[in-house]
């Protein structure tokens, strides 16, 4: 079942992307319905920020504006070595930024919001001030765009994931919905405008259901087969196949399912980390940065090559039956929308 829980949205002040904003629920009480393994994380998040959650949307992949891989622990061997030494920076990862904006705009306009100003500090960047209906609003927690809600789970960093969607429910607040009526709505919401767009990728797992799913699936391969230019499909590399050397290749040039971008990060960085600890075991004083270190895809499935459901195959396999992968390249035989995750 899926809560609907109808509240207000917040951007002016916070750094909304394609597939996150903030949100306060009318009555934090509808909360309490939703089972989730992460119920401690998520109460200690709406504790803090008095009420204000993140929600991540569901069944989308925005192209990354700012991914850092996961830290990996040191091995036994060296693990009091590497307490002492500079251990190689993560960074922040992210793929041609422009399609990210556009993405990130798409779903600003379709929440009716407009003519939007951004601040940069540093790292940071949020929304210094936008026009939200025919209001311009430049101060915090002013902006209050009403909407709802669908949610039926809560992932390990307290956010809720959810189907975004703006205006009066129609039902009541804090209703259960079961999957046929969930479906019924999903072409109301933001996530689906972002997928029929073209803007973002379509990311499913198996606890989507058909309901939901299908009519997703038949909006991305719309938007596949006419895709214009600020469309992911236009500058996708992914089906057709790509040589990669370099990330800076796929920061700028090249993009790929974002998917498929995460692990080529995660694996670069395993591999600089790699390095590190064998020059520490070594006593080697020049230790790498990442700076100069090529990308290399071989081991690419070392950290895990998880089952999927191709549904046009209606067949279970492995990631690694339907992409190929050499030294420096790839190539998925089978368009995103066609996948469930399974693992």
């Amino acid at each position: 079942m899926y809560t609907l829980i109808q509240g207000v949205y917040y951007v002016v002040g916070m750094s909304p992307d394609a597939d996150s904003i903030k949100f306060k629920a009318n009555n934090p009480a509808h909360w309490e319905t939703i089972k989730t393994d992460n119920r401690r994380k998520f109460e200690q998040v709406l504790k803090d920020d008095d009420g204000v959650v993140t929600i991540r949307l569901q069944a989308i992949d925005a192209l990354e504006t700012h991914y850092s891989p996961p830290n990996l622990k040191a091995p036994k061997d060296v693990s009091s070595k590497a307490k002492k030494a500079q251990r190689p920076a993560k960074g922040n990862h992210k793929q041609p930024i422009h399609l990210g904006e556009q993405a990130t705009n798409t779903f600003l306009s379709f929440m009716d919001v407009h003519e939007v100003t951004w601040k940069k500090w540093g790292r940071n960047t949020w929304i210094d001030h936008a026009l939200i209906g025919d209001k311009r609003v430049g101060d915090k927690f002013q902006d209050a765009i009403p909407g709802y809600i669908l949610t039926d789970d809560v992932e390990r960093n307290g956010r809720p994931l959810g189907w975004v969607f703006k205006g009066t429910p129609p039902y009541k607040d804090g209703a259960l919905l079961s999957k046929k009526e969930a479906g019924e709505l999903i072409n109301q919401s933001a996530n689906f405008e972002l997928i029929r767009r073209g803007t973002v990728y379509p990311f499913f797992y198996m606890d989507v259901p058909g309901a939901i799913r299908i009519p997703l699936m038949e909006a991305a391969k719309q938007a596949q087969q006419n895709p214009d230019e600020n469309a992911v499909w236009y500058h996708d590399r992914t089906y057709a196949g790509v040589e990669v050397k370099s990330l800076n290749a796929l920061y700028d040039e090249t993009v790929v399912y974002p998917y498929l971008f995460r692990k080529i990060v995660r694996q670069w960085y395993g591999n600089i980390l790699n390095r590190f600890w064998d020059a520490l075991r070594s006593n080697n004083k020049s230790l790498p940065n990442g700076e100069d270190f090529d990308l290399d895809l071989d081991g690419f499935f070392e950290d895990g090559d998880p089952w999927i459901f191709v549904i046009s195959e209606q067949d279970f396999v492995h990631l690694s039956d339907i992409l190929d992968i050499t030294h420096h390249s790839l190539k998925l035989h089978v368009y995103p929308y066609d996948i469930v995750f399974l693992s």
